[in-house]
């Protein structure tokens, strides 16, 4: 019997200089990330360790698992910079608000969204523009499981499930057969590579501000058919029809790197069917010292806890919203404000968590 301890899945560790612009990607084996023919895995969190000196910080702009060969960068997109880091290191994290991809050992569907494998996992990380010539390391931590334990651990996946957004009045339910857990059916449950509709998957992204914000207090969309993002997977608009739908659990943003001086974020939100939420959105300013009353206070705040803390290696999570928000069958998106000064391109960094549904196919 296995005593599914909280173990060390894969670890990447980067040393020497990488090249502006270009990816790292490590094998499976390199990384420790292989598992045995009659072992199944869930990874619950990651570690980025950024690429941070005394002399400053350098810009490993992004990070995605690979699951059994499978890019998972649709779903799962991290920022690896020291300032808006998303998966910071566990012991370095402001209170402790750790964020998972799911719950571990659960047989509810809309828990149990950890990114499961069968065979290997491991990384991809990007470098920004400029080369990093400072070490990383990236760690994802799970369980590992025997097949033959599956069905006791977990039981049978439980539908139908109920997305619910109390601060609109809608619930979306979630119908599909339920799944025995076993070691042919892992990959098909939420958080797998190779499920049937409806997919349940989680879903944590970031954007930058492709281009300057408009000085008049106007809504920026992070928008990636209007060019206001420049990749798909920072997409943070979601037209959505019947049969798509993201609950939206978490949201944080900051400037970046925060010019504090000058610093003009105003307030963030989403807008979704046209309606601001919450009603007046956040007020995210940027406080040039660690005094709330000298310029207000970015309530999103995320990555480096500087400024709101001074001093210190340490980090905030991604603010998790009151209530969560559903997006379905509707337009929603993510908009922020400047104060009606200009935010330069690429200055602004927002990042989003949540619950992603696809419905569509047989």
């Amino acid at each position: 019997m296995e005593h599914h301890e909280l173990r060390l899945l894969a670890e990447y560790h980067w040393t020497g200089t990488q090249t502006a612009n270009t990816w790292k990607r490590p094998a499976p084996r390199d990384v420790g990330g292989e598992l045995e023919r009659d072992e199944r895995a869930e990874v619950i969190f990651a570690e980025i360790f950024p690429p941070l000196s005394p002399g400053g910080a350098e810009d490993l702009k992004k990070i995605i698992p690979v699951l059994d060969g499978q890019k998972y960068g649709e779903y799962i997109s991290l920022s690896g910079k020291h300032e808006s880091l998303m998966a910071p290191p566990k012991l370095s994290i402001w209170g402790g608000k750790l964020y998972s991809f799911g719950t571990p050992m659960s047989n509810n569907p809309l828990l149990s969204t950890t990114l499961k494998y069968s065979h290997h996992i491991t990384v991809e990380c990007l470098a920004g523009a400029t080369d990093i010539t400072l070490d990383y390391r990236v760690r994802l931590w799970g369980y590992v499981y025997k097949v033959d334990e599956l069905p006791r651990v977990f039981g049978t996946m439980l539908f139908p499930a109920s997305l619910i957004d109390r601060a609109r009045g809608r619930t979306l339910s979630i119908v599909k057969a339920a799944i025995p857990v076993n070691g042919d059916t892992w990959k098909t449950l939420p958080g797998g590579n190779n499920q049937a509709i409806p997919k349940i998957n989680p879903l944590a992204r970031y954007a930058y501000n492709k281009v300057a914000t408009d000085a008049k207090s106007g809504d920026y969309q992070f928008r990636y058919t209007t060019g206001n993002v420049d990749e798909s997977d920072e997409n943070l608009y979601f037209d959505f029809d019947e049969k798509d739908a993201l609950l939206v659990e978490g949201l944080g943003i900051r400037e970046d790197p925060v010019l504090l001086a000058v610093a003009h974020l105003k307030e963030t939100g989403l807008l979704i069917a046209g309606d601001y939420h919450p009603k007046g959105l956040i007020p995210t300013t940027a406080s040039a010292v660690a005094d709330p009353g000298a310029a207000g206070w970015n309530n999103l705040h995320f990555g480096h806890i500087y400024p709101i803390q001074p001093t210190g290696v340490l980090w905030y999570a991604i603010p998790k919203l009151e209530r969560p928000y559903l997006i379905w069958n509707e337009i929603g998106l993510v908009v922020t404000r400047d104060d009606g000064n200009e935010i330069a391109a690429n200055q602004i960094i927002t990042a989003l968590t949540g619950t992603r549904i696809e419905m569509h196919g047989g």
